[in-house]
């Protein structure tokens, strides 16, 4: 049993999704509608969410929300459901799910994304991106603006991000390609590789994770980097100071703080454009 909802939707809308468990898919296009379809991947228990889920528009918000039908979650995670909405471009995302992974493609206003098992990939995010995984693993494609993510033992990857940045996670690694702002990434036992930063405050801080970063070429660098029982390493001079106005390095002032208790530092001139060149 598969329900189908549309609406008509010529300029885009806010996305409000809440799934359990199952399958997230969001795909936005050239498009002057939203179409909505529930497709049970259980039993009978599946069936009756599809059938009991509510989907509205109403004042350009159009909400999905699968029953989570507590009582039945004592027997397993309870029933799964694939969820797949196609929208124009632009939409604001927001998504809510326990163990549904989420795959998001296309161009979105904003995104504000949670989940507590489920794997979460999103495409390119014009503005302020929030982001919020368990134990599941985020991919992220472009943030136009500000972005926090948070991951307890999931990896975190962005490919590049504009506006100032926030990443924390336990024990995942951490890749970014090209930061055009501020960053601050912390890990526990993950490893952190930020492929370019351009200016800003860069500080990155891991317990055992190793640490490498990129300065962009034209950026000039300050560098306090530390490791207590790791080796540190820079293809950049090290200073106490900022370089003075006559130096060579003259641009962008990138302000790099890097400490990690046993992991290996090394920071570099960038080689790499984004987070999928980074370790060729």
């Amino acid at each position: 049993m598969t329900r189908r909802e549309s609406f008509p939707t010529p300029e885009p809308i806010r996305l409000d999704l809440s799934v359990a468990a199952g399958e997230i898919a969001v795909d936005s296009g050239d498009l002057n509608e939203t179409t909505v379809e529930l497709v049970p991947l259980g039993g009978a228990d599946s069936v009756a969410a599809v059938e009991e889920a509510r989907v509205e528009l109403r004042d350009g918000v159009l909400v999905v929300d699968v029953p989570e039908r507590r009582g039945i979650r004592f027997l397993g995670r309870g029933p799964e459901v694939r969820l797949a909405v196609r929208c124009p471009l632009g939409c604001d995302l927001r998504v809510r799910a326990a163990s549904a992974d989420l795959r998001a493609s296309g161009r979105f206003s904003a995104a504000d994304v949670e989940s507590a098992s489920g794997d979460l990939s999103v495409g390119d995010v014009a503005g302020d991106m929030r982001v919020k995984s368990a134990s599941g693993d985020i991919e992220v494609a472009a943030v136009g603006g500000m972005l926090t993510a948070d991951a307890a033992s999931g990896d975190v990857e962005i490919e590049r991000v504009d506006g100032n940045a926030r990443i924390r996670t336990a024990s995942g690694d951490v890749k970014v390609g090209e930061a055009g702002a501020s960053i601050a990434v912390q890990t526990a036992s993950g490893d952190q590789r930020i492929g370019s930063v351009a200016k800003g405050e860069v500080s990155l801080r891991s317990a055992s994770g190793d640490l490498w970063v990129g300065v962009r070429r034209g950026s000039a660098v300050w560098v306090d980097a530390s490791s207590m029982s790791g080796d540190t390493t820079s293809e950049l001079d090290v200073g106490a100071a900022p370089a003075p106005s006559g130096d060579a390095e003259e641009g962008p002032l990138v302000e790099l703080r890097a400490q990690s208790m046993s992991g290996d530092i090394h920071v570099a001139r960038a080689v790499a454009s984004s987070a999928s060149d980074l370790g060729r």
